[in-house]
């Protein structure tokens, strides 16, 4: 932007030298300097025809004198133009408009005179004429002739011995005697005679002075001068010139740089528009996530922005506590060195830095010295780091990396860019954690509302089970007084006793399950098989087993929940699908998987896209109407007399818990259907034993061990659990190949599990996943600081924990020498008892 800036002032200022340039060498001076040619030229031309027409009128060829006025006002007119084109101290101009009055006054001079001696000459003519008459005296004709021919020869000859010889026969005629008739006319030819010789001089004298008075010199001296002058203001316009053309090469050479720049502002214009672009389908990826959805999609929005900034590595260090770490790779490149142990180690200087963009340039050595040194050990070219923010608070850090050669020039200048990238992960993970915040909080109420509601109606249920005992009570009492005597009517009663029992356990077991905390993620199950099993026990005690229809097939489909919970789901709408129904009325169970595109809103929930499952119980009972459809979902709500209005709400509760929905249909008299909607586990979920190895566990107590080797067992992993943290630390030296994970419990006795990571990783790099009870908590600064991949809540589930073992021991852990990675799976050992350890 800065070398933009100056090349615009530098190209402003050539220009104003080139205008300057432009007008001081234009072609002004020489156009002026022909005009003033043509000028001189057009003055010299009529003083040229003013001596023609001088000479002319002088011989008395001209008639009048107009052609005489017009030659002299076009040399006036010239020499006002001259006066007008020069400065007015211009001594050539003024000296040659000097020279032209005099000759306008010579001019006027040769007027008055010629105009005489013409009229002299017409007059001594006429009367010649008439004195030449017959009656005239001869002696005078003759003179009279004689002097005619002499006046006329003036023209031609006007030398003194000629004018003497006119004046000589003048004074003779003068004195001949001459009647008084005559003598008039010969005193009147006298007097003109005597006139016109007088005259004759003078006009002689200024007709031949105009050639003599001719501007020439004067015309000359002007071009002269002018012809130096424009030498002079050649030179200077070929200077100019010059330096005119100096001047375009420099503006050329300034054009050429300033499109280069303009090309090279373009491109990363072009690049940062293209990487806006990423940015923004990166963030509208994070909108159009539904907060469950955000860690599934994390690496997605890793591989748009890293392909989009064209970096090797892209990865997510979490600081929130979680130890979670998102990694992208370059499509044909290996994870980076030392992942993610090494990367980890860079966190205590990153968050010692007070910038929120970090870049690093290990050639140029650019940056934190620190990170510095400890990038360029590694082999890293070029690294980049932004902080994800929730508040005021920093709970990751996005990093790029380049081993191959340095970031993208343009990317330092639209950094805020990167920002922009880290504030859409940062949104996406509150969004994410006020989700999660919002679920506990929402189960928290659940809970509440389960308890006060068995608060309000314990009196209620306390009333059923009392009647119930009171049947009890009286049908023991009947079954004594029968005994001995009366075996057959004791045994019927006990019978009914047992039947009322059974009664009694299954509303406490309904209450107990809808008062205790859902734990329906602890396991997953088949559900082909669960509604297949649950539809048999039903028809094995059902009057009519043909009235219940199964049809469809779930392709092998594996949801969320223990398999005893689904089947209570089933069990309670196939129930109540064939008590609401006649005992000849059939009731349809089908069984569907269909994958929705996109978000679909039911009438009791909503599901967001994939694959779902779809159990459908229909029946053509007496079916509901608006109000009581409203409230099926409710506890304690019942239709039916010997009802506990437990059943559906324990079964809602299940199906919520799963990100699942209930669809339902009824209409008064047509019967009713109840659709659970439960979303398919992925094959990586469903199956968590793919992935195995040797897994270290660390605990407090030996039967709490021994339940964690049971569950890791169960999942296909080899446990070996200790409760000694010294022994853990001697196996961990004297055999590190033999481990791929390390679990560990925090806090342990007498020492801290912290403690025990940064011990265990000075052995060897394997991942450490901690261990922590619900109700405790570390610092995420204190975790940045040890090698802490995961962290894992207890109570364990099953599903999560898997999920955990396979993204770290998938990943390929093991980075210290000596230490490798378990290839290939490992048979899945029976439970194993705590060793004496």
């Amino acid at each position: 932007m800065r070398l933009t800036a100056q090349a615009a002032v530098l190209g402003a200022l050539l220009a104003a030298l080139l205008t300057w340039l432009l007008i001081n060498g234009n072609g002004e001076m020489e156009a002026a300097y022909v005009t003033m040619q043509r000028t001189v030229g057009s003055l010299a031309l009529a003083e040229s025809r003013l001596q023609h027409d001088v000479l002319r009128a002088r011989a008395g060829h001209l008639r009048n004198y107009d052609p005489i006025v017009a030659h002299l006002r076009k040399m006036q007119a010239a020499v006002a133009d001259l006066r007008a084109a020069s400065r007015p101290d211009d001594a050539e101009v003024r000296a040659l408009a000097e020279v032209v009055d005099r000759e306008a006054q010579m001019v006027e001079r040769f007027k008055t005179g010629n105009a005489l001696v013409q009229n002299s000459v017409a007059y001594f003519d006429s009367l010649s004429d008439r004195l030449s008459e017959p009656d005239v005296d001869p002696r005078l004709v003759q003179a009279v002739a004689a002097l005619q021919i002499r006046v006329s020869q003036l023209a031609r000859d006007g030398s003194a011995k000629h004018l003497e010889d006119i004046r000589a026969r003048l004074d003779a005629m003068a004195a001949m005697t001459l009647p008084t008739d005559q003598a008039a006319d010969v005193a009147a030819i006298v007097l003109h005679g005597r006139q016109l010789l007088d005259l004759l001089p003078q006009v002689g004298a200024a007709t031949r002075s105009l050639p003599v008075a001719s501007s020439e010199k004067a015309r000359q001296a002007l071009l002269d001068a002018r012809r130096e002058l424009h030498a002079e203001r050649q030179a200077r316009a070929d200077g100019f010139r010059l330096a005119l053309y100096a001047a375009a090469l420099a503006l050329l050479a300034l054009a050429v740089r300033v499109g280069l720049l303009m090309r090279a502002g373009t491109l990363i214009l072009r690049r940062t528009v293209a990487f806006q672009t990423v940015v923004a389908q990166a963030a509208n990826r994070f909108l159009g996530s539904q907060p469950d959805e955000i860690s599934a999609h994390i690496v997605d929005v890793l591989a748009m922005v890293g392909g989009g900034l064209n970096t090797d590595h892209c990865y997510v260090l979490m600081l929130d506590g979680s130890g979670a770490v998102h990694l992208w790779n370059r499509p044909g490149l290996a994870q980076p060195r030392g992942w993610p142990m090494a990367q980890r180690a860079l966190i205590p200087d990153i968050t010692a830095a007070s910038d929120d963009l970090i870049f690093i340039e290990t050639a140029d050595a650019t940056g934190h010295p620190a990170l510095r040194h400890a990038l360029a050990e590694r082999g890293i070219v070029s690294w980049a780091c932004a902080r994800l923010r929730r508040g005021e608070r920093t709970v990751g850090l996005l990093c790029f990396e380049r081993s191959t050669s340095d970031l993208p020039g343009w990317l330092r200048q639209s950094c805020g860019l990167l920002q922009v990238v880290a504030d859409s992960f940062g949104a996406a993970l509150e969004s994410q954690q006020v989700w999660a915040e919002r679920r506990a909080i929402e189960g928290e109420l659940r809970r509440a509302q389960r308890l006060e509601a068995i608060g309000t109606f314990a009196s209620g249920v306390a009333h059923n089970i009392n009647n119930v005992l009171n049947v009890m009570l009286g049908h023991a009492e009947i079954a004594a007084e029968a005994l001995p005597a009366h075996p057959d009517r004791a045994a019927r009663q006990i019978e009914m006793l047992v039947q009322a029992g059974g009664r009694a356990h299954e509303i406490a077991s309904q209450i107990l399950d809808f008062g205790r905390r859902g734990s329906a993620m602890q396991g997953t199950s088949a559900v082909e098989a669960v509604v297949a099993e649950t539809i048999a026990q039903i028809r094995s005690s059902a009057a009519d087993p043909t009235v219940i229809r199964f049809t469809g097939t779930a392709q092998g489909a594996i949801v969320g929940g223990e398999p005893a919970q689904l089947q209570q789901v089933v069990h309670n709408l196939i129930r109540n699908a064939v008590q609401a129904s006649s005992p000849d009325r059939a009731v349809e169970i089908q069984l569907d998987r269909i994958t929705l595109a996109e978000r679909q809103s039911l009438s009791h929930g909503t599901l967001r896209p994939g694959d779902h499952i779809r159990i459908r119980v229909s029946d053509s009972g007496r079916g509901m109407d608006e109000a009581t459809l409203a409230r099926i979902f409710e506890p304690f709500f019942t239709t039916r007399p010997a009802g506990t209005g437990l059943g559906l709400a324990t079964a809602f509760e299940f199906v919520q818990e799963q990100d699942g929905a209930f669809n339902v249909r009824s209409v008064p008299g047509a019967g009713s259907t109840f659709e659970v909607w439960l979303p398919v586990m992925t094959p990586a979920i469903s199956d968590a034993s793919r992935a195995c190895g040797a897994v270290m566990i660390l605990g407090r107590t030996r039967a709490a061990v021994q339940e964690d080797e049971e569950t890791l067992a169960a999942l296909g992993y080899e446990p070996v659990g200790y409760v000694d943290p010294e022994a853990a630390l001697s196996a961990l030296r004297t055999a590190p190949e033999r481990f791929d994970l390390l679990i560990v419990e925090h806090p342990l006795p007498g020492l801290s599990g912290l403690t025990f990571a940064r011990r265990a990783a000075q052995i060897a790099k394997w991942p450490i996943v901690l261990s922590l009870s619900a109700s405790e908590a570390v610092q995420p600064e204190i975790l940045s600081a040890i090698p802490v991949v995961e962290v894992a809540r207890r109570p364990w589930r099953s599903n999560a924990l898997a999920l955990t073992l396979q993204r770290h021991l998938a990943s390929g852990a093991k980075l210290a020498s000596g230490a490798k990675l378990t290839s290939g799976p490992k048979t899945a050992p029976p439970p194993r008892k705590l060793s004496k350890r």
